[in-house]
């Protein structure tokens, strides 16, 4: 009877070391990618909404805070994707290329944002070069988003891209993004 039970422990705890459920460090760093910038795409959406709530009221305060807040989720971003580095794979250093290029677009865009306001420009014309910065970004988002998708052509990093919970995710907000356009 012992020897049954010693059996039934030692098969119990092989497949509890079997891992099935760890997620690989591909994967954990498709989660990683897609959450940081699924987050930025929920803040940025939520800033440009309460402006449009605003309507006609929307003063330059009201532009100024929103382009603060949309600072913020940018630098966490930029943060957290620097923080990632390139993930142990073939096409690794790529996928970091793709990301620090992002961050340099999106830096870009808030550039433009900040000139707008220091320019004394009237809310329209504020506006306008908001609105045009933040379709950029948007779009800069999903470009870099489908291009690290296709690195590594059917290896580890592709995979764990297209099968990330946060990947669909940031997929879904960014096809929302595209349909609203």
């Amino acid at each position: 009877m012992a020897r049954a039970w010693a059996l039934v422990l030692a098969t119990a705890l092989l497949l509890a070391s079997c891992g099935g459920d760890e997620p690989s460090a591909s994967e954990e760093y498709a989660n990683s990618v897609c959450s940081s910038l699924s987050a930025w795409v929920t803040d940025v959406q939520a800033t440009i909404q309460s402006l449009q709530e605003s309507g006609l009221s929307t003063s330059r305060e009201d532009i100024q805070s929103a382009f603060d807040q949309t600072k913020d989720a940018t630098d966490a971003l930029v943060n957290d994707l620097e923080q990632a580095g390139a993930p142990e794979t073939e096409d690794g250093q790529a996928a970091k290329e793709q990301l620090d290029a992002l961050a340099t677009q999106l830096r870009q865009q808030l550039d433009l944002i900040q000139q707008a306001l220091d320019s004394g420009q009237g809310l329209t014309a504020i506006a306008a070069t908001v609105s045009t910065a933040v379709s950029a970004a948007a779009n800069a988002v999903n470009t870099t988003y489908e291009n690290l998708k296709g690195l590594d052509p059917a290896g580890e990093l592709q995979d764990a891209f297209e099968n990330s919970e946060d990947c669909n995710t940031l997929g879904d907000q960014l096809a929302d993004i595209g349909s609203q356009s």
